[in-house]
């Protein structure tokens, strides 16, 4: 099964959302105070689940600054970074949006874009999970992984295995996974990876009583990522989990072309 992309796939997690409320609210519903309250704050919740963030504030805040690119020999000249952004907008479409993201990109890191990428689209599940396991068994230094949902079966182990493997060879692998989207995972397999050397953490505990400073249910981790030595980064709509397993055709591989983004770097 899979799910479109970008804003339609926060609609999906709250769709998911749903389902995980319903069956919560299913083992009180012989206790009606009780289930009068799950119901409030379960829709408070949902709420969050759907909820898109503004960003109009950056129309105005970065569209008057200048692109500025680097390769790994050093700056690049501003006449040549113009030339650079020309060149995309002649081939991808003269839209001024470009110049807001490059220049939205370049405040959040600090620094100018680095020339020199390559971009993958991977189409589903079976392609997204095989490129993740095979950058995965390659990596050398670190394995950083953010997934809003890290489910308890066939794929998930499968990626629990390939982790601690990586972690016992010598790499450091880190884990953040949203305690609501785990929220059926049971906390053995997270202290499986723990046990194993891998540092895990569980955004956002859904148990107030667990929570550190302040607790906001509505505040969750829709992240899906993996990010393997700093040069190959996994990011996209795909969580972990055997629901994303079976692949796409047809009109729906049409409408689904933009699964997930594979980018390798310098």
């Amino acid at each position: 099964m899979a799910r479109p992309p970008l804003s339609a796939d926060l609609n999906g997690d709250a769709a998911w959302c749903a389902g995980r409320v319903a069956r919560i609210f299913a083992g009180v519903c012989s206790r009606p105070a009780l289930l009068a309250g799950l119901l409030a704050a379960g829709m408070l919740f949902l709420g969050g689940c759907a909820s898109l963030p503004d960003t109009h504030f950056l129309k105005h805040r970065y569209s008057v600054q200048a692109a500025e690119f680097q390769s790994a020999w050093g700056p690049i000249s501003a006449k040549r970074s113009a030339a650079i952004v020309d060149e995309l907008k002649r081939t991808s479409g003269n839209l001024d949006i470009l110049d807001r993201q490059i220049a939205l990109e370049q405040a959040l890191v600090g620094q100018p874009l680095v020339l020199g990428n390559q971009v993958k689209l991977l189409q589903d599940g079976p392609a997204t999970y095989r490129a993740m396991f095979a950058a995965i068994e390659g990596a050398r230094h670190t394995i950083n992984v953010e997934s809003y949902i890290i489910g308890d079966d066939r794929i998930g182990r499968k990626f629990a295995d390939a982790l601690l493997a990586r972690q016992a060879a010598g790499v450091q692998v880190n884990v953040i996974y949203d305690s609501f989207g785990a929220f059926g995972t049971p906390r053995s397999f997270f202290e499986r990876l723990r046990r194993g050397g891998i540092r895990v953490l569980e955004f956002n505990p859904f148990n107030p009583f667990r929570a550190h400073g302040h607790w906001d249910p509505n505040h969750r981790d829709h992240r899906k990522l993996m990010v393997v030595d700093g040069r190959t980064a996994f990011l996209g709509g795909i969580n972990i989990d055997g629901v994303y397993s079976s692949g796409s055709s047809g009109a729906a591989k049409r409408r689904l072309s933009k699964r997930l983004i594979l980018s390798t770097g310098w």
